[in-house]
């Protein structure tokens, strides 16, 4: 019984610090996992809109609707970021944008630089 009253409870520190760290784990997650999910559902539409280019003859309403798909997913794109070449062979579209994602005590920015290629048939 002597052995109890000595017990002071130091393993309440270290439940805290462990339960500020998964705080601070989900945090992030809950910061930086809607960015990563919004720039793969925008790589699929711009694999997409690549491969359909056969159909759609006009180069500026791709990058219409590519704009337009950016401005839905809250993503930075702006128009000189984004390159739409047809050669006679294939499509050829790259985006690049920075993502700043703030973390209430830093900046970070999630760059990002697509580049779709497609053949024309």
């Amino acid at each position: 019984m002597d052995l109890r009253r000595n017990q002071r409870g130091e393993g309440r520190l270290g439940f805290l610090v462990g339960l500020a760290i998964f705080g601070i784990g989900i945090f992030v997650a809950v910061k930086f996992i809607p960015v990563k999910v919004a720039a793969y559902e925008f790589k699929d539409f711009l694999e997409q809109e690549c491969r359909m280019a056969a159909v759609r003859e006009d180069n500026s309403k791709v990058a219409k609707r590519i704009l337009d798909k950016a401005i839905e997913l809250d993503i930075p794109l702006q128009s000189k970021n984004l390159t739409i070449q047809r050669t006679s062979r294939e499509m050829i579209i790259k985006a690049r944008y920075d993502q700043p994602i703030d973390f209430k005590v830093m900046t970070y920015v999630y760059k990002v630089d697509y580049q779709e290629r497609a053949p024309l048939f």
